[in-house]
């Protein structure tokens, strides 16, 4: 059966099971997904696209330098605004693979080429940034393409960065992770509600998803590298208060789902999840890195696991080699926490399976 037919039968399978009340455009459905399979290509043929496109628009620019533009701070700032414009124009005229590398690559250097003539003509960085900011949230009202609008969501969170930066407001960054993480947390846990709400939601669910996932790592990053930022470390607990309440709302959820309902599991999960969360106080980072794992799996998001596991390995190594302690008792600090780690892992795959078993038996 062809990957057409299957999707036929499965809103058949769907129809029936529903009854006369479900309704759907089966039409339109079809055709979206025949333009996906028209457009679907390999993440190296993609990556080399647009690789390909940039290169070509670099090109272009250089041509620019050579006409003298650079020379006006007001041509950068209207060509960089005409790029923009461009790139939303192609992408909401075409659909198509070769147009969208092209148009991604002259909407980034269009924010650059702004950026910059804006900054010669002495305008106040923060003001750019918030200009900056608003095109990338209007850009994402006009257009839905995947790239452009991950592009977009990046570009408004860099910009909040750039602007706790330029400020010297450091520790507006534990603000900053806040909202990325119950943002995170709203969308993947609502992804049905959000995309049936409308057509333009749902086309950007996706990319806001991963979008909100990398946004959430620069905030992680910032307050887990040392020295990267200037934070002071009497705020640190903001951070991880945040993370160990999203935390412990994640694992109720998942213990409902899992119908855990006697005390003593319930007592023993708690316990172990605190343990591990008051080791992670003065490393938020390590905490969001959970967080993402949690909600990743609670959801079936393979992408964010993959980023949560690899981010969560990161920072516990960061925090450990940062750690003004004696080798050993780092070596300690490891053993204890790894530990604690097991005995959760532990615990909680033999509940599970005898949870499995149990309803076997009833069955």
């Amino acid at each position: 059966m062809d990957k057409l037919t299957s999707k036929k039968a499965l809103l058949d399978s769907i129809r029936t099971k529903e009854g006369i009340n479900f309704e759907c455009d089966e039409n339109a459905i079809l055709e979206e997904y025949n333009t996906q399979e028209d457009n679907k290509s390999s993440l190296a043929i993609k990556l080399l696209s647009v690789f390909g496109g940039f290169l070509a628009a670099l090109a272009f620019l250089d041509f620019l330098a050579i006409a003298g533009l650079y020379d006006s701070k007001f041509g950068l700032s209207i060509f960089g605004i005409v790029f923009i414009i461009s790139a939303i124009w192609l992408n909401k005229a075409y659909d198509k693979l070769i147009i969208d590398t092209f148009s991604i690559s002259i909407y980034v250097i269009g924010f650059v080429l702004l950026a910059s003539g804006l900054s010669l003509m002495n305008v106040d960085e923060n003001m750019i940034a918030i200009l900056i900011s608003l095109i990338a949230f209007s850009s994402l009202l006009i257009t839905q393409n995947f790239m452009l609008s991950f592009i977009s969501i990046l570009t408004i969170n860099s910009s909040f960065i750039f602007l706790i930066t330029s400020n010297y407001s450091y520790d507006f960054i534990h603000l900053y992770t806040a909202i990325n993480t119950l943002l995170l947390t709203y969308v993947l846990l609502n992804e049905a509600k959000i995309i049936s709400l409308n057509k333009r939601l749902s086309q950007l669910y996706n990319p806001m998803r991963i979008g909100l996932v990398i946004s959430l790592l620069f905030g992680l990053i910032s307050i887990g590298k040392k020295d990267l930022m200037p934070l002071s470390q009497n705020l640190i607990w903001l951070s991880s208060m945040v993370m160990a309440l999203v935390t412990l709302y994640l694992i109720n959820t998942i213990i409902k789902i899992n119908e855990i309902n006697t005390v003593k599991s319930k007592v023993i999960i708690y316990t172990l999840s605190l343990l591990i969360l008051a080791s992670t106080t003065f490393s938020p980072s390590i905490a969001g890195a959970i967080v993402l794992v949690l909600l990743s799996f609670l959801v079936n998001y393979k992408t964010g696991l993959a980023i949560g596991i690899i981010a969560l390995i990161y920072f516990i190594s960061q925090y450990y080699y940062d750690l003004n302690f004696t080798l050993l008792t780092k070596s300690i600090i490891l053993f204890v926490s790894g530990i604690t780690f097991l005995l959760f892992y532990l615990f909680t795959t033999k509940l599970f399976t005898t949870k499995n078993l149990n309803n076997n038996e009833k069955i």
